[in-house]
This record gives structure tokens, C-alpha cells and sequence, in this order.
């Protein structure tokens, strides 16, 4: 049976909510003839450690980035001593070994000419490194430490990092490189669900074994770390050195990957201008389960215009900007409802949403409904469904409001254009006057609703179904496995 390693970053299968959680576990799902791995690269190590996945899943490798010091101690299944590794990882090894080996990767990372071939070098010699000694004793001593600082130093810019933020960059760079300390099993295809720091053991997994990297982008992670940045870094040469260093790590992945699978042409663009070939770009749309999501009957015991959105409850949802657009739906509409459905992990921006609503005094016009156990009656419990967003890839919420029939309303970001095409209004991000308006126009004019609804389920039919996306991997996982391993490809068909 063909092997794949499935590399993620707080999905599939620990965190059971969200687009890319839905696509891994589907494609997981349905490719029984493989036998997959899956590395979780996990934010917070509280998450949910009890789980099932199909039988063809042999290992699930949950890596903590905060909470555990090894991710021996966090992850030790078969029960493997590491005792013997943390004893030979001495301070001589450390200073000539460890710390030339450090040294050398932190200036090219750190460079505005980085040369993604060297750097996948550097990435794979440090896996090597850690496979034999302890990361947490070469990552704490003082001396990894004092390399990084000098390494700044170097920069006129970067010298005027606070300590506190210098101090941080390292922190996140130290923890991140844990994962090259894991054991890779021997695999025949890397699959990863991001092009960010998790997929560096795509890098040495394919150094290593000599197999094809395939990287599916549901947003660009680049495009997402800048939004972060610019929204929470206030320290500008902190800001700088986080746009270059990421900008450096998504370029050698991207250097090492064979296949680059992003969901929409919008991503693709991106993708191109952070140096990617063209000719490794391949877009696979994502699909919808028509069976589950289609045109139901509901019986509606609220009679109220209603507004669904279905998505988390976070900053680049910008429900705030449907919150405030519901303001302005109220003023025409006023008996309109907004459920919003989803959950959220950040605390204060759910504070935020829930302090507007008071303030802008849409306490009968707007609920939070929490975690949403079945999507399809929610969209067809509305009459117009909304994408607040201020970034997206190619979201699972606009199709499955599509394959529903349903009016509607988005910003136009990321692939929500490539979706609607004409099937639906598009307005400016951001923009919660315009947001308003247009809801204000579907909930008013039932027969544009029902032209546009009927246009959309026909567009996912014809493009956007499940089958047809998962085709797609399947025939990328073929023909690059063919690639690189003939002999095991004839091994299979023969078997066969």
C-alpha cells in the first residue's frame, strides 16, 4: 500500500471544526488504498487528544508548539526511552556541533537573499542533528541564544528590536524547530496543508526518502501572517524581520514542493508573486457533498427576514463588519435576524462582536448560535446567506450556500469571486454601508433571490462537487508517485 504523510498545523484530526478540517478528513476518507500518517502541529497541547480515524490512518504524530518542552514527552506511543538522548547531547556537542549548524541557518533565514536550495540543506542537517540529540538542551543553552541576538545585531534595522520582541522572535523560532526533531516513517508522497514552519519536515522527508512534496493552500499562509502582523505588531523593525523570515521559510518550501494545489486562481496569484514557477501551480477547487447540502424544505417557526452566516467567530471573518452592516439592514428592514454560527477560539474578539451588538442596540436582531452540528438546515433555514471576510481562500461556506440555492452576499476576496461568478453580490471588504445594502436588496427582492439562488446550485453541480475535487488529488497523488517511484506504481497495478 502507498504511503503519505499528511502534514498539518491545528486541523485534522485534534481540532474538529473549520474548511480544512472538513477537506482532510474527506480526503483522508476517501483514499482507503493509501496508508497515511499525519503530522498535527498543535498551538495548544489542551486540544482534543481523543479521536477516531479510518483504518488505513496507521499513526497520528501530535506535535505541541506551546505546553511540552519534547515532543517525545507530549507523544511517546510505543513507549521509546529518551533518556539516551539527553545524556549524549553535552556541551561540547552542543558548541561545535549544534550551535555552526544553528548559526548557518539563522543567517540565511535572516537574509534578503536567501537561497532556498542552501536552506533545505541547512533544514535537513538539522533534522539529521535532532534525531540523535536532545532539541530542548541545544535550543535552551545560552549559546543558541547569543547567536540568534548577534544575528540581529547584524542588521541595522533589526538591532533596534526591543529585547522583549527580540526576545520573543526567538522564542517562536525555538519552538517551532521542534518539529524537525520528529522521527519521519518512510513514505512514498508528502501532502501538506500549508506552506508555513510545519511543512520544513516536508522539506527533509523529501531529502530524506526522495518523494514527491504536494502543498494544498486553503488561504496563503504569507498573505494571512502579513494581516497578522500588521494587526498585531505595533514594533516596526519587529514587523520587518517577521515579513522576511516567513517570507523565507514559505520560499523553500515552496522551492522543495513538486505540486502547489491552491483552491482558486486569486491564491495562485499570490503563490506566482512569491517566486513560484507557473508550472507547478495546479488549482483544484474545493468540492461540496451535494447529497447533504442541497435545497431542503424547512419549516420555519420564525417568519422574520433572516441572515445566516456560518463560519468561526474571528478577527478575518470580520464579524464586526456584519455586525455593523446589520445596523443598516435594521434601519430599512426592522424586524431583520443575523444568526451567526460558529464557534471561536479567540476570546476577546468574541467579546468584541458581543459588545457591538449591545452598543449598536441589535440585541433582537442578532444571535450567536455556537458551533453549528448541521450547516445545510442553517443555510436553508435563511433567505440570504453572508460572507463577511476579509480574507479567504476558496471557502467551503460560499459552495455549500451555493449547493443549498440560496441569495448571496460576500466581500470579494481570496476565490469568492471565482465561486459566484455572477451568482451572487459581491461588495468591498470592510465596507459594512455596502454589505448592507446589498443584503437589504436580496432580502427585498424575492425573484433576483431565486434567479441567483438557482444559478449558484446549478454552478456547483457543474463545478464545484466533491467527486471532481477529490478526483483531482487522486490523479496528482498517481502521477507523481509514478514519477518517482515507477517500480512501486507497476508493483500496485500489478497487485491489482
Amino acid at each position: 500500500m502507498k504511503k503519505v504523510l499528511l502534514v498539518n498545523w491545528d486541523s485534522y484530526p485534534n481540532v474538529m471544526s473549520g474548511g480544512i478540517y472538513s477537506w482532510e478528513k474527506t480526503l483522508v476518507d476517501s483514499m482507503s488504498d493509501y496508508e497515511f500518517t499525519i503530522i498535527n502541529l498543535l498551538s495548544n497541547p489542551n486540544v482534543n487528544g481523543k479521536f477516531s480515524v479510518p483504518s488505513h490512518v496507521k499513526q497520528v504524530i501530535d506535535m505541541p508548539l506551546f505546553g511540552s518542552n519534547r515532543y517525545e514527552e507530549f507523544f511517546n506511543e510505543d513507549n521509546r526511552p529518551f533518556l539516551e538522548k539527553i545524556a549524549r547531547t553535552s556541551d561540547h556537542v552542543i558548541r561545535h556541533e549544534f550551535i555552526p549548524l544553528f548559526k548557518n541557518f539563522l543567517e540565511n533565514m535572516f537574509s534578503n537573499d536567501c537561497d532556498p536550495v542552501q536552506l533545505s540543506e541547512q533544514v535537513f542537517a538539522l533534522h539529521k542533528f535532532l534525531m540523535v540529540y536532545d532539541s530542548k538542551k541545544c535550543l535552551e543553552h545560552t549559546l543558541a541564544w547569543e547567536t540568534f541576538v548577534n544575528q540581529l545585531e547584524k542588521d541595522p534595522l533589526y538591532r533596534e528590536m526591543t529585547m522583549r520582541e527580540a526576545l520573543t522572535a526567538f522564542q517562536i523560532v525555538q519552538r517551532n524547530m521542534q518539529i524537525l526533531s520528529i522521527e519521519i516513517p518512510k513514505v512514498d508522497l508528502v501532502h501538506c496543508s500549508l506552506a508555513w514552519f510545519p511543512a520544513m519536515i516536508a522539506v527533509s522527508a523529501k531529502k530524506e526518502y526522495n518523494c514527491p512534496i504536494i502543498i494544498t493552500e486553503h488561504g496563503v499562509a504569507f498573505r494571512e501572517l502579513l494581516l497578522y502582523y500588521n494587526a498585531y505588531l505595533r514594533d516596526e523593525p519587529s514587523n520587518i524581520f517577521w515579513k522576511l523570515f516567513s517570507a523565507n521559510v514559505v520560499r523553500v518550501v515552496y522551492s522543495m514542493a513538486d505540486v502547489i494545489a491552491p483552491v482558486c486562481y486569486a491564491n495562485a496569484k499570490w503563490e506566482e508573486s512569491l517566486g513560484v514557477e507557473p508550472s507547478k501551480i495546479k488549482v483544484i477547487y474545493n468540492g461540496v457533498d451535494a447529497a447533504k447540502f442541497r435545497p431542503i424544505d424547512v419549516k420555519r417557526g420564525d417568519t422574520r427576514p433572516t441572515v445566516a452566516c456560518v463560519g468561526r467567530v474571528d478577527v478575518f471573518k470580520d464579524i464586526v463588519n456584519l455586525i455593523q452592516s446589520i445596523k443598516y439592514v435594521r434601519d430599512q428592514i426592522p424586524n431583520v435576524q443575523c444568526l451567526i454560527y460558529g464557534a471561536s477560539t479567540d476570546l476577546e474578539y468574541s467579546m468584541r462582536c458581543i459588545n457591538m451588538v449591545q452598543s449598536l442596540g441589535l440585541q433582537d436582531n442578532i444571535q450567536f448560535m455556537g458551533k453549528v452540528k448541521n450547516p445545510e438546515m442553517a443555510y436553508n433555514s435563511a433567505d440570504v446567506a453572508v460572507i463577511s471576510s476579509i480574507t479567504e481562500g476558496f471557502p467551503f461556506a460560499i459552495i455549500e450556500a451555493m449547493a443549498c440555492g440560496k441569495g448571496i452576499v460576500a466581500t470579494d476576496v481570496g476565490g469568492i469571486r471565482e465561486a459566484l461568478e455572477g451568482c451572487g453580490l459581491l461588495v468591498r471588504s470592510s465596507h459594512p454601508q455596502e454589505l448592507g445594502n446589498a443584503i437589504v436588496k436580496l432580502l427585498q427582492d424575492e425573484k433576483l433571490r431565486s434567479s441567483l439562488g438557482a444559478a449558484a446550485l446549478k454552478r456547483v453541480q457543474e463545478g464545484f462537487t466533491l467527486e471532481k475535487s477529490l478526483g483531482q488529488y487522486r490523479q496528482e497523488y498517481e502521477r507523481l508517485m509514478a514519477q518517482y517511484s515507477p517500480n512501486l506504481v507497476a508493483k500496485e497495478v500489478a497487485a491489482a
